[in-house]
């Protein structure tokens, strides 16, 4: 099963931010993405977040989103979208997923294999992000058990989607607040074959009792940045 992966787009009206992101190209970056998607019979496109960036008004941010709506619409691949810490800053979670056009997904099961979509947009104290209050070097996972109830509860092959990091190869300041529990839940599942993670710009690799965490990189600090996984 090819799915394609984007993340990190941080899409804006601004030319450059930060010193290194090129946010108003993003969305050209998106259709050629898209197209690749396309090209090589991807079944599914996954965006891990940080689709969007602040705007002077939240009119211009509900506009940039519905410009990549329009070519999420375009496309025949289905899409699933996580929110990032910046999506959570700029827009309620119920906004982000109207103006995109679809539905919040917490878990697929397409070809025998399971996806499980992760929302790590939460402070250290159990309390979700809203606009104008987040942080993106406080993050955490709630309800730990409950993941790893529906990882014992499985017997397929199971992948992770999020947009914050799990990987001790990323810096601690990209983690989870409790990364460490989440990542002994992950590795003595014995079902879970990978994690796909955004937020740490540089990207990163490692692997773990047979477990692949791969960190993309950002979308917006290159010419452009996609991937397609055969899983």
């Amino acid at each position: 099963m090819k799915i394609g992966l984007y993340t990190d787009s941080h899409y804006s009206s601004a030319k450059i931010t930060c010193g290194c992101r090129y946010n108003n190209q993003s969305l050209r970056k998106i259709s050629q993405a898209y197209e690749h998607f396309e090209k090589e019979g991807c079944e599914l496109v996954i965006c891990l977040g940080d689709v969007i960036d602040t705007e002077p008004r939240v009119e211009l941010e509900i506009q940039n989103l519905a410009e990549i709506a329009e070519v999420i619409g375009k496309s025949k691949i289905p899409s699933v979208y996580l929110m990032g810490n910046h999506d959570a800053f700029v827009l309620e979670r119920e906004e982000f997923y109207r103006v995109l056009g679809i539905k919040s997904v917490d878990e697929l099961e397409i070809c025998g294999r399971r996806l499980l979509f992760l929302d790590a947009c939460y402070f250290k104290n159990g309390r979700h992000y809203v606009p104008g209050d987040s942080d993106w070097t406080d993050c955490f996972l709630p309800d730990a058990e409950k993941l790893k109830e529906k990882l014992e509860g499985c017997k397929n092959d199971t992948y992770l989607f999020l947009h914050q990091n799990i990987d001790p190869a990323a810096p601690a300041n990209h983690r989870l607040f409790n990364a460490d529990e989440v990542f002994d839940i992950i590795n003595k599942s014995g079902v879970v074959r990978g994690v796909f993670q955004g937020h740490y710009h540089s990207g990163c690799r490692s692997e773990h009792d047979g477990v692949k965490y791969v960190t993309l990189p950002a979308m917006c600090e290159s010419e452009n940045a996609f991937w397609v996984y055969d899983i």
